[in-house]
This record gives C-alpha cells, structure tokens and sequence, in this order.
C-alpha cells in the first residue's frame, strides 16, 4: 500500500518577499533617525521617503501613516536592545540576583541602544496630532516597563527571595521606579555616569534594597 507523504517544511519567501521585507525595515530605520534628529512632528513622510530612497506611496503601502511609523518603530526597538533573548533568559532564571542584574541589563540595552528615539517618544508635543500618537506610543512602553517590573517582583517572590517587609507590590514599585528611562536619562546624561557605572550601581542598590542578605 502507498500513499503521499505531506511536506512540512516551511516555505521560503519568495525575492518579492524579501526585497520587501527589506525595504520596510531601511523605511523603519531612517524614521528612526530623523525623528531622533529632527523630532517627530519635525521629520515627514516625504523627507522619510527621500532619505530611505522610496517613493512616498511605498511608504503608506509598505507601513502606513507617520503614526504607524511611530507603532511599527516598538518592534524594531525591541530587537535592536535584545529583549525577546533577555525576556527569554529571565523566565528561567532561579538565581534571584542574577535575575534582577539580567533586568537592569534588558533595560540598560534599551536605553543605550535606543535612547534616541526614545527621547523623541517621551517629548512628544500631545498638541500634535502625529505627536500624540507618539505620546499613546511612550505611554504603552511605559505600561510595559511597569509589567515587566510586576513579573519580575513575582518571579522573586516566587523563589522566595524578597526581604521582610518586601511585598511583591513594593518590589514592583521599587523596580520600576530605578531602572525606569527617567532614571537612566538622570545617571548617564544628567550625572555624567558610564552605563557601566549605571548598570553596576542599580544592580547593587536593587539586590541591598530587595533581597535576603543570604540570597
């Protein structure tokens, strides 16, 4: 008896795919750098399309609208800082410092690689109405800065690390508030520190403020 095998294999994109694939990250990259340069409700679509070498149509077919631009910009910024490897690594992290150093590294990353652009999320001018899309942009990284500080205040919960008196709740809030980008801004730019310097004092101040001394 003979019958067919079915392919499971996954299909390939095809060069259109590809090249248009490619062109959708190069319209990506340069709005990253004009709206870093030249802010977001200073940089447009037609100065965009220049610079990238496409026409203004690509970039509507391709993206969509300068608020699109601005949404499609939280993937790009993600991969560019490492974050899915990061979020990855901590889910099974058992070791409570290792996990909050490998938090204040997801977020070091995402300030020193992307920090241009994220200035120019969280200056955004609400009166503009690409800028506020700009701003509904900042206000969802921010959402998803005080997740990530829940899940990680659980995960240490979890393993039973927190000091007397360290409710996942404060945890959270502490996280939050020391490696949040305000913080980073004040370190780096405002201090004049390094991001190693940085890096190696909210580590230290997070594990003194947050842990068991035998943890």
């Amino acid at each position: 008896m003979t019958g067919s095998v079915k392919s499971t294999a996954v299909r390939r994109p095809n060069r259109r795919e590809v090249a248009a694939a490619e062109t959708r990250r190069e319209i990506l990259r340069t709005a990253r750098r004009l709206f870093a340069e030249h802010g977001f409700a200073g940089t447009s679509v037609q100065r965009i399309a220049e610079e990238a070498g496409v026409a203004v149509q690509t970039i509507y077919s391709s993206v969509g609208s300068k608020s699109a631009l601005i949404f499609a910009l939280i993937d790009l910024i993600d991969e560019e800082a490492g974050i899915p490897a990061l979020n990855a690594e901590m889910a099974h992290e058992t070791d409570p410092r290792r996990l909050i150093a490998s938090g204040v590294r997801l977020t070091r990353q995402l300030n020193e690689r992307c920090g241009d652009i994220l200035g120019v999320l969280f200056s955004a001018a609400s009166a503009d109405p690409d800028a506020a899309a700009a701003a509904a942009v900042a206000a969802d990284g921010m959402h998803r800065h005080d997740q990530g500080s829940r899940q990680g205040a659980r995960r240490l919960a979890e393993l039973d690390a927190l000091a007397p008196g360290i409710t996942p709740e404060r945890a959270a809030a502490v996280v939050s508030l020391m490696v949040s980008p305000a913080s980073w801004r004040q370190l780096t730019q405002g201090s004049g520190w390094s991001f190693d310097e940085a890096e190696t004092w909210l580590t230290a101040s997070l594990i003194r403020l947050l842990l068991e001394p035998d943890s």
